[in-house]
């Protein structure tokens, strides 16, 4: 049976799969699912990163786009489907969970999407540096993406964003400016007010905030923990 396991932020990183490695604890069944900023994708020698990923990690490793992320790239790859919803596949075993898609894994269903404003984009940003072209959600993705998600409301079990809902900002010491045209917060806000509800759901999970809090019983930023999909015990890899 699947082991779901779910973490944060990695911007690249490769050390805390070398410390799963290390205590060998996870098998070929497990996956580990990233909320945005995976960073493994960013330049045309990916896969050399991608093979170190299936070295380290003898399951699946999928993740869902944040803001730092070569969404150029990620988008000129092929679209496949996997347990359900459509993917870009980026190596045998390393998986790109699009936006507004619903997945059964283990029996159970996740709701993903991805992408964020990046705060110094209209300061002094450079594309494809400090931001890239396909970051934000468009406004036909984000009505899809409800759509689907008011379709699915009653058999979602978990839900995995990048970015948080603008109420859970509140709760978090680190600050991110809001500009007064970035919708996406206010947009998650009210789609976890139609979900909140609902017997089902077991717990939203968002990156962004680099924060590992719970914030509400269902809503929680992960960052550095990584834990086991509906447990608040922290898989201890370092």
């Amino acid at each position: 049976m699947n082991k779901v396991y779910i973490t944060g932020d990695k911007h690249g990183s490769l050390r805390p799969f070398f410390g799963l490695a290390e205590k060998q604890l996870a098998d070929s069944t497990d996956i580990m699912i990233i909320t945005g900023d995976a960073g493994y994708v960013m330049d045309d020698d990916y896969m050399l990163k991608i093979g170190t990923l299936e070295q380290l990690f003898p399951g699946t490793i999928c993740f869902i786009d944040g803001n730092h992320e070569n969404h150029r790239l990620l988008n000129s790859l092929p679209v496949s489907e996997w347990q359900g919803g459509r993917v870009h596949r980026i190596g045998e075993r390393v998986i790109h969970l699009m936006r507004g898609e619903l997945y059964t894994i283990g029996g159970e269903n996740y709701f993903t999407f991805g992408g964020a404003r990046t705060v110094s984009r209209f300061v002094e940003g450079v594309e494809g540096i400090d931001w890239w072209l396909g970051e934000e959600p468009t406004a036909e993705e984000l009505a899809e993406g409800r759509d689907r998600f008011c379709k699915y409301l009653d058999r979602i079990d978990y839900v995995i964003t990048h970015e948080a809902p603008m109420f859970a900002r509140h709760h978090i010491d680190r600050i991110k400016r809001v500009d007064d045209d970035y919708t996406l917060p206010g947009i998650l806000d009210e789609w976890y007010d139609l979900i909140s509800g609902s017997s089902r759901l077991k717990k939203w999970y968002f990156g962004h905030m680099h924060t590992d809090k719970s914030v509400t019983p269902i809503l929680r930023g992960i960052f550095n923990n990584i834990v086991e999909a509906g447990s608040e015990e922290r898989l201890c890899w370092a």
